[in-house]
């Protein structure tokens, strides 16, 4: 080989290390931007692809309803009793597919569970109190420490003593005087 060929391998080699160099940063970069770009697009088309899918299910269920229904029956009996449920069920079944919205969850339980923890809690709170209450049954029958002295006349538990006749006493809650 002769030095004019070597010279040009060697320059043609450093000019493609050189070009190389340069064009790695602008591919890294025209990646980045295409990864941008294509996440703008899905975030754009996400919703507009929910709200399709949210119109065809539906639309195909409908459509599975109506060959079983209408058009089966339409149609002679060999190919209705083999084509028209298989097709119904493909399309209710895809129907199903499409609709991605997460199954509607029972809140029954939820509140059945609030209402036993209500109750749990009203019958703690009732039992506290009810141990906190004072006990007036033996209120009257407790003596009072250092009380010796009889109570004076009139002052005393029972009924005070009435001037007048047995004649006059009250009967029934009314008296007799005229």
């Amino acid at each position: 080989m002769s030095l004019m060929t070597r010279n040009r391998n060697v320059t043609v080699k450093q000019r493609a290390l050189g070009t190389a160099s340069q064009v790695m940063p602008m591919a890294k970069n025209a990646g980045q931007a295409a990864r941008q770009s294509a996440e703008d697009a899905v975030a754009w088309a996400a919703p507009l692809v929910k709200d399709a899918r949210a119109w065809a299910a539906p639309q195909l269920e409908q459509a599975g309803v109506a060959v079983r229904d209408k058009i089966g029956p339409a149609i002679s009996e060999n190919i209705a009793e083999k084509i028209a449920p298989t097709i119904s069920s493909v399309l209710v079944e895809a129907a199903h597919r499409l609709d991605d919205s997460p199954p509607r969850r029972k809140r029954w339980p939820r509140v059945l569970a609030g209402f036993a923890v209500a109750a749990a809690v009203g019958s703690a709170v009732a039992a506290v109190m009810l141990r906190r209450r004072p006990d007036f049954s033996a209120f009257g029958s407790e003596e009072v420490p250092g009380r010796d002295v009889p109570p004076a006349p009139g002052t005393d538990n029972g009924p005070a003593p009435r001037p007048g006749t047995p004649e006059e006493e009250s009967v029934n809650g009314r008296s007799r005087r005229p």
